[in-house]
């Protein structure tokens, strides 16, 4: 495929550096694997890897070092380092487990690492220990939140947004304030791998979910959305078509919010994007045998780092990475006002439709339709 719109960098780029793990979520995208899998990129194409990531731009894309639960691979330290070395940022992501101890999260921050990221999918051990399928998980994880805090790590946490813990929000919110998390990563389910047979929410409950993390930097939590895209414009389509956004479902989690937490801090702003997305280019994914994808949930493969340079797998692959520019989007997501900053999820696109340029399919906005009602008032 030609690269049409240009040299293209992705803002952040995941690195799967094992699928082994101790977990077997419900949600996860990937099988179950306790041990490491015979085709795992070894310790020196992981550095190759990173020293062309390097190589991309003169302010390379921070690095995000992930798994299944990398602490399996012996060598994470070797890779971790080299990544310092080299000048290339770098942030973790590692499974909350026993394998975590301080002194790992010691060595994370003598390192310089930005960010370490950790789950936690509901309020207690009754929704996050059977997602999770391992007793105890929840407790586990919020002590090792603390800690991370405690020795001065950026802690952040991700959460995956489930039908099942839909009203547990709220008060999760109250508990990352209590440990003082800033910054919460908001995972939108998209039905791939084990996470088939979890049930997602409605693409009503979406866009009133997104209305309401909207909400929340006035209460000193910056969100992030991943396959969420409409995050960044939803304040913009309230204005504009309220009728897409919803109400019942919004007021429940705004009226819990406000119970637990009180009113907003600093009067919300009126319009405009929660937060702006202006500076944020994409994602790269790189899977733990090489194969390389626009995002982790995103199931189509653009190729293969042990077949092909980083550089021509972004240039051949480019219209899947950006398709926002590349005038690939098809229906409401092309003809919406919005595709620049949103553009929908195309991982949602492909596993729903299978078609990744499809509109999406949790998004309820009807591009153009106020001028419409407009036009035909006129008339």
């Amino acid at each position: 495929m030609q690269n049409n719109v240009g040299p293209y960098v992705p803002s952040l780029v995941f690195i799967e550096t094992t699928k082994a793990c101790e977990y077997s979520c419900r949600h996860c995208r990937a099988e179950s694997q306790s041990e490491p899998l015979p085709d795992e990129l070894t310790t020196a194409e992981l550095k190759d890897t990173l020293d062309q990531i390097r190589g991309l731009s003169d302010t390379p894309p921070e690095v995000v070092i992930t798994g299944g639960d990398f602490l399996l691979r012996k060598d994470i330290r070797e890779i971790i380092s080299h990544a310092s070395s080299i000048g290339l940022p770098f942030s973790a992501s590692p499974a909350g487990s026993p394998l975590l101890t301080g002194d790992f999260m010691e060595f994370l921050r003598s390192y310089g690492v930005r960010s370490m990221s950790l789950s936690l999918d509901g309020i207690d051990e009754g929704t996050h220990d059977w997602l999770r399928r391992i007793p105890g998980s929840f407790d586990l994880t919020l002590n090792l939140i603390i800690e991370a805090k405690r020795m001065g790590i950026n802690a952040q946490v991700n959460t995956t947004v489930i039908k099942r813990n839909i009203m547990e929000l709220p008060n999760l919110v109250s508990i990352l304030r209590d440990v003082g998390i800033t910054t919460w990563e908001v995972f939108f389910l998209i039905k791939t791998g084990r996470g088939i047979k979890v049930e997602d929410v409605s693409p009503d409950e979406y866009m009133q979910i997104n209305r309401w993390l909207a909400d929340l930097k006035d209460y000193g939590i910056n969100v992030r959305t991943v396959e969420g895209p409409v995050f960044r414009v939803i304040r913009k389509i309230q204005e504009i078509q309220p009728e897409a956004v919803g109400t019942n479902l919004y007021r429940k989690l705004r009226d819990a919010t406000i119970d637990l937490l009180g009113m907003p801090d600093r009067v919300r702003p009126s319009s405009g994007a929660a937060p702006p997305a202006r500076h944020f280019r994409g994602t790269l994914f790189i899977g733990y045998n090489g194969d390389v994808y626009p995002s982790g949930l995103f199931t189509a493969k653009l190729g293969s780092i042990r077949r092909s340079s980083l550089k021509d797998i972004i240039s051949e692959g480019v219209d899947y990475l950006d398709p926002r520019k590349s005038g690939k989007l098809e229906g409401r997501c092309g003809r919406c006002e919005f595709r620049e900053m949103c553009g929908g999820s195309r991982a949602r696109s492909l596993a729903y439709t299978g078609n990744p340029f499809a509109e999406d399919p949790a998004c309820l906005y009807v591009p153009g339709m106020k001028m419409r009602e407009v036009e035909e008032r006129q008339h």
